[in-house]
């Protein structure tokens, strides 16, 4: 009985030492979200592992209870104690930098649990399984508050919204570098287009933000981070093809950090597509490198990115009924009052159909002439962004980092002077046009003496030309960042930059005559009267625009046991000039200026956060933005004529929210409250065939609303993903237009108008979506999602509400959603290397619905009928199926 006790003994204590528990996890740097290779985690002395290259570590560990350890050079120790009875456990752990982290300087990005901001991170993995050949802005459709789309349909038009405020008042950065243009605040995508395959994550910050600069994040920022010397080495090479005929080819070089502290990032791709919109064809570069060199305390880099282009679009809104009568009677559109654009234009032409393009003929009197495809409008442009960057972590408590950027834009966009439409095709007439300029009327201008009485030369009574925008921009931003004490931090530094734009007109193609004589068509606004130009001349407009700012910030940080604070500042002043190089010189042999029109701007703003426990904190922010106007909206149109009454914008926002976080479940609600006061509403109108500025100031407008994020691990091979944004954005104020002309005489007129109550347009003031990802076996993920769209209202235009009366509401836009699926798996190839391949399927049930809408575009001939409905508004139609297929390898 001994002996079998003593074996009865010796099997339970064998049995018991078997019983182990999986405890995995994935360690992440706490700033940038990457994955940490080479992590030690332990569990006991001398019992651990290290994670792998992913940052994923696997442990099994006996029942028990144990306090797990992670450490990594350069991070403070990551301790939690885990209780292991049989269930498995998984973590993700964040490790926080010892010193002081260039990307937290340098990219304001916020942190969950400390900075007291709402914000959502959108990861590389998460980029690469949805975008397809998407814009980079559509993705961000998952986030609250958010509403993106393609505008007319062209790649690289895509525009975004954030809690009902267009991209002029979100700010742009690439790596900290800021990028919504000097001029008008908008931002070209088209511009970078491939920086998706560089990309390690974006941030999009909601409200006013986290960001210490003066930059205009009235309803939030996007932060995108790109890879280097952080990441592990690899060789990515990945194609795409899909629905109407988009190929993009993709290779991507990262080193890694290197022995001798060099780093190397690089990436070039080309995109061609043929448009899901008829002819809304692209043909697209991207190029970027990085270098970069570590020094001991010391980093270097250095970056250029670009994306040379080339690619159509349409240039403006339509009625619906153009686009699906069925469609536009169903929402409530009057079909009596369908404008047709030629005789026998009947509309339903569908949603492709694009009627600015055609083809032209050139010598009709060679049989073996090739047709050619024109476009009426056709954007070219090629935005090199260089960027020197140095880092110095002079101590554990003191670091400098300062950016030197620079920017060299060139290209435009073109256009036909008058639109000819073939009637049976409904596409432009190219033909006729040609043929009108070369059987029409000899003309003998009056200052061209060589063609005078030449039957040879014909004037072209309809030719395309060039908006061109030539421009340079150069900057500095320099950070000093000190830790006071393990509790305070300040950091504060100086924003300098200077854009140059030259923008004219210029002759691009006759279209079969010799000359045009501009002016005399009445299209010429500053250039003198009856002079012949030629492919190449310069006509219309020929201005020089100057900005320039210089701003100082600052921002202190502190903590308290469970409590986080931070208090920014910055003071700025900006200044705008523009010459008109058209115009006569003076005795000194200078062309007339406007001088500097300067405002001086600035922000306070503050917030806390407190963390009750490790799984529910709180946090609240406030703050007040004196925004300096933009160029656009201080000199009209082309002109020298400043706007009256131009004056500061002032923002007053605050922000209340909560953040639930627990390995399986994490979730967010965010309550805003913003006031924008003065806003610039600055239009140009024509009456009777002339040209006149309309400037209005203060207008003000209240957005306020509720935003909810959450995100659920319901089982190891099923997560859930879902938004909820319900906005309430509207119009507070009644005022008067000044009406005046191109010289900026006396008043001609002044426009009451009444926009009390009326809704903000332009972007859903209600988003719903849901998303789930499902992994059968390892690899292989299924990712349907659904968005949907509601409380949709035209975008708003105040000279129609000028009616005595009660003001009129929006059209409200038809409620819509679509469902996305993406698919993806790794096949096994040879050893450790996997073919990726991946499908992605947008708006699956090919649903019908209005993506943009403007009102009163097309007003009724009865004057009694102030419109703000289905039948007058202008719009885009969304895009319906797409399909695109890609594939990677790894190395």
């Amino acid at each position: 009985m001994r002996y079998l006790a003593i074996i009865a003994l010796g099997l339970l204590c064998s049995f018991n030492s078997f019983a182990q528990t999986k405890v995995q996890g994935t360690v992440t740097d706490g700033y940038t979200g990457e994955t940490l290779p080479g992590a030690n985690v332990s569990y006991a002395e001398g019992k651990g592992t290290s994670t792998d290259l992913d940052g994923k570590f696997v442990l099994n560990i006996p029942n028990g209870d144990y306090t797990l350890t992670v450490r990594f050079v350069g991070y403070m120790d990551f301790t939690k104690k885990i209780t292991v009875t049989g269930k498995p456990i998984d973590l993700a752990i964040t490790l926080e930098s010892v010193d002081l982290n260039e990307v937290e300087i340098v990219a304001d990005i916020a942190l969950g649990r400390k900075t007291p901001v709402a914000f959502s991170d959108v990861s590389a993995i998460k980029i690469r399984e949805e975008l397809g050949t998407q814009d980079l802005p559509l993705i961000l459709n998952s986030t609250p508050g958010v509403y993106a789309t393609q505008s007319g349909g062209g790649d690289g038009d895509a525009r975004i919204n954030i809690r009902g405020f267009n991209q002029r008042n979100v700010a742009v950065m690439v790596d900290g570098i800021p990028m919504n243009d000097m001029e008008n605040g908008w931002v070209y995508w088209s511009n970078w287009f491939g920086l998706d395959a560089v990309t390690q994550k974006v941030q999009v910050q909601r409200g006013l933000g986290a960001s210490k600069l003066a930059i205009p994040s009235v309803g939030g920022s996007i932060n995108i981070l790109s890879q280097g010397i952080e990441q592990k080495q690899s060789v990515s090479i990945s194609s795409e093809f899909g629905i109407n005929r988009n190929f993009r080819q993709t290779i991507g070089f990262n080193s890694g950090r290197l022995k001798n502290g060099w780093g190397v990032t690089a990436a070039f791709s080309h995109k061609t597509n043929d448009g899901w919109v008829r002819n809304l064809s692209s043909k697209q570069y991207f190029y970027f490198v990085k270098v970069q060199k570590e020094l001991g305390k010391h980093s270097l880099s250095f970056s250029v990115m670009g994306s040379p282009q080339n690619h159509n679009t349409r240039p403006g809104r339509r009625q619906m009924y153009y686009y699906d009568k069925d469609y536009a009677i169903e929402n409530g559109f009057d079909s009596t009052r369908y404008q047709s654009q030629y005789v026998g234009d009947e509309g339903g032409y569908g949603l492709q159909f694009n009627q600015f393009w055609g083809y032209i003929t050139r010598n009709r009197g060679d049989v073996n002439a090739e047709r050619e495809l024109l476009s009426d409008r056709v954007n070219y442009y090629h935005k090199p962004i260089i960027n020197l960057k140095h880092f110095w972590s002079i101590n554990k408590k003191l670091a400098l980092s300062n950016i030197a950027y620079a920017s060299f834009g060139n290209g435009g966009g073109t256009f036909l002077k008058t639109s000819v439409f073939d009637q049976q095709t409904g596409q432009l007439d190219f033909d006729t046009i040609y043929y009108t300029n070369t059987h029409g009327t000899i003309f003998t201008p009056i200052y061209d003496l060589s063609v005078v009485n030449d039957t040879s030369q014909y004037k072209s009574s309809n030719y395309m030309w060039a908006n061109v925008n030539n421009h340079y921009w150069v900057g500095l931003l320099s950070t000093l960042k000190y830790r006071i004490n393990d509790n305070l931090e300040f950091s504060g530094g100086f924003d300098g930059r200077y854009y140059q734009v030259s923008r004219y007109q210029e002759m691009l193609d006759l279209l079969g005559g010799d000359y045009a004589v501009p002016n005399s068509s009445g299209d010429d606004l500053n250039d003198t009267e009856n002079i012949v130009k030629r492919v190449g001349d310069r006509f219309g407009y020929n201005i020089q625009s100057f900005v320039r700012q210089a701003g100082l910030f600052g921002l202190l940080e502190l903590k308290r046991g469970d409590w986080s604070y931070f208090l920014n500042a910055t003071a700025s002043v900006v200044s705008h000039s523009r010459q008109n190089l058209f115009g006569l010189k003076d005795d000194g042999g200078n062309y007339p200026t406007t001088g500097w029109k300067t405002f001086p701007a600035g922000t306070v703003k503050g917030g806390a956060s407190f963390n009750l426990n490790k799984s529910n904190s709180f946090y609240a922010n406030a703050g007040y933005l004196s925004r300096a106007p933009m160029l656009s909206n201080v000199f009209a149109g082309t002109t020298l004529t400043p706007y009256r009454g131009v004056e500061n914008e002032g923002i007053i926002a605050a922000e209340l929210g909560y953040l639930f976080n627990r390995s399986i479940f994490k979730s967010a609600v965010n309550l805003y409250y913003t006031v924008w006061n003065n806003r610039p509403v600055n239009q140009t109108i024509s009456v009777a065939g002339e040209r006149y500025f309309v400037g209005i100031p203060g207008m003000n407008a209240l957005h306020k609303g509720v935003e909810v994020e959450a995100e659920a691990q319901v089982h190891r091979m099923v997560s859930l993903e879902g938004v909820l944004s319900v906005g309430d954005w509207r119009w507070t104020s009644e005022s008067s237009a000044v009406v005046f002309d191109e010289l900026g005489t006396a008043p001609i007129d002044t426009i009451q108008f009444n926009a009390k109550g009326i809704k903000v347009g332009d972007a859903a003031q209600f988003q719903a979506a849901f998303g789930i990802r499902f992994e059968p076996v390892k690899g292989l993920y299924i990712k349907p999602r659904i968005t949907y769209f509601d409380n949709y209202y035209a975008d708003f235009d105040p000279e129609s509400l000028s009616a005595a009366g009660e003001p009129v509401q929006s059209w409200k836009i038809p409620s819509y959603y679509t469902v996305d699926l993406n698919i993806g798996y790794p096949f096994p190839v040879w050893g450790k290397y996997k073919l990726g391949v991946r499908l992605n399927l947008l708006n699956i049930l090919n649903a019908t619905y209005i993506s943009d809408a403007r009102n009163n575009e097309y007003p009724s001939t009865n004057a009694n009928d102030r419109g703000f409905d289905a039948s007058s508004a202008g719009v885009f139609m969304g895009m319906g199926f797409r399909w695109n297929v890609g594939v990677n390898m790894n190395f």
